[in-house]
């Protein structure tokens, strides 16, 4: 069962506050496994070609887990791991989580966010960053030593610009570079990055 609800808050500004309306969608499943996908800066629920819907659709289908599909949209005071929070503040409310496990996804800026606060909860699992974005402070990532290496799982695309930190990522994680990739996964890889989750993420855990 798929349900649907919206997180609001009110980013206060300099000049003047911004409405953010962070929409959620549930895959309802049937293990202790959850699964969080972030998508990069002013992303959708479902992603170019619903990518994420579809991601979404067969971690349910396939391992039995709980997916969280979350919008990511732009707030004029760009902190935007306040949609982070809020988003785990829900989990939190809503899932018992000294029984479950979250796994998350993030692409771009959404592996930026999760990357920067990943060790702040120790529920979270295993988290796979796809092109993480390297226009922001590289040293945030840092944080991510504080965690198991094997469960910093980093996918960069070939043509990717984060490919030229793979030694700071490599210093966090399990680097794995695509071939051919661009930073969306367009063309023929697009099907690399339907298939991510389930390679770097599932296949081990259940």
């Amino acid at each position: 069962m798929m349900r649907n609800t919206i997180i609001s808050y009110v980013q206060k500004g300099a000049y003047f506050d911004d409405d953010v309306n962070i929409e959620i969608s549930i895959h309802d499943g049937t293990s202790d496994e959850l699964l969080l996908i972030i998508p990069g800066v002013d992303g959708s629920l479902d992603g170019y070609k619903n990518k994420y819907l579809q991601i979404a659709e067969n971690t349910n289908l396939n391992y039995g887990a709980t997916v969280i599909r979350m919008s990511n949209p732009y707030n004029l005071g760009g902190y935007h791991l306040r949609n982070l929070f809020e988003v785990l503040d829900f989990v939190e409310k809503n899932y018992d989580m000294t029984q479950k496990r979250l796994h998350v996804l993030g692409h771009s800026l959404g592996a930026y966010m999760i990357g920067s606060v990943a060790s702040m909860y120790d529920y979270i699992d295993k988290i796979l960053l796809i092109n993480p974005a390297t226009l922001l402070d590289l040293n945030d990532y840092k944080s991510l030593k504080l965690r198991p290496k094997d469960s910093n799982i980093i996918l960069i695309g070939e043509k990717d610009p984060s490919v030229e930190h793979i030694e700071l990522f490599k210093d966090l994680g399990t680097v794995n570079i695509q071939r051919g990739a661009d930073h969306h996964f367009s063309g023929s890889s697009f099907e690399d990055f339907l298939e991510a989750t389930s390679k770097y993420i599932f296949k081990n855990v259940i």
